[in-house]
């Protein structure tokens, strides 16, 4: 069994919890009612129905929000292999495995966006840490450097022994 020299998981920032957002939705669906209820009151109906259209609109781009930060990448680096997976909000799942002897971590400061920070190979790039800030991106590019290179270490060791 191989020495795992780095177990990351990468995940967007929650901007506000289950229950957060339960409180949100209930304070604006609450100040709508009562804003419907004057409407009504004054024989302007239809207000009142698009309003309650409006706080479903608002509750179903929540809800996608939501989904989308539960996505997922997980990283392992091992001396045989650096292993990723990605999982969406909607739980499909995109798998890749590479030589940790032959990857590479390529770390662009200027860049923002998906392809700031990716792990390549000779054919291939991946990129990592969409949803990470830029000193994040940056403490984890070097966290997966010196992982690669302690995981080339273990494998030159390795086959020096044999």
């Amino acid at each position: 069994m191989s020495t795992i020299y780095l177990d990351a998981v990468l995940e967007p920032p929650r901007s506000l919890s289950r229950r957060g957002l339960n409180r949100v939705m209930m304070i604006l669906g609450g100040m709508s009612l009562v804003s419907g209820l004057g409407f009504l009151l004054m024989g302007a109906w239809p207000v009142t129905g698009f309003m309650g259209l409006e706080v479903l609109a608002v509750w179903l781009g929540f809800r996608w929000s939501a989904r989308a930060q539960t996505a997922r990448t997980y990283v392992r680096v091992t001396a045989d292999a650096v292993t990723l997976r990605k999982v969406d909000g909607w739980g499909r799942e995109r798998r890749a495995r590479v030589s940790s002897y032959f990857a590479r971590v390529e770390f662009d400061r200027a860049a923002s966006g998906p392809h700031a920070l990716r792990l390549a190979t000779s054919r291939v790039v991946y990129p990592l840490g969409e949803h990470l800030t830029p000193p994040e991106r940056e403490s984890f590019a070097r966290r997966l450097t010196q992982a690669l290179g302690d995981a080339r270490r273990e494998r030159h060791t390795q086959d020096g022994e044999t």
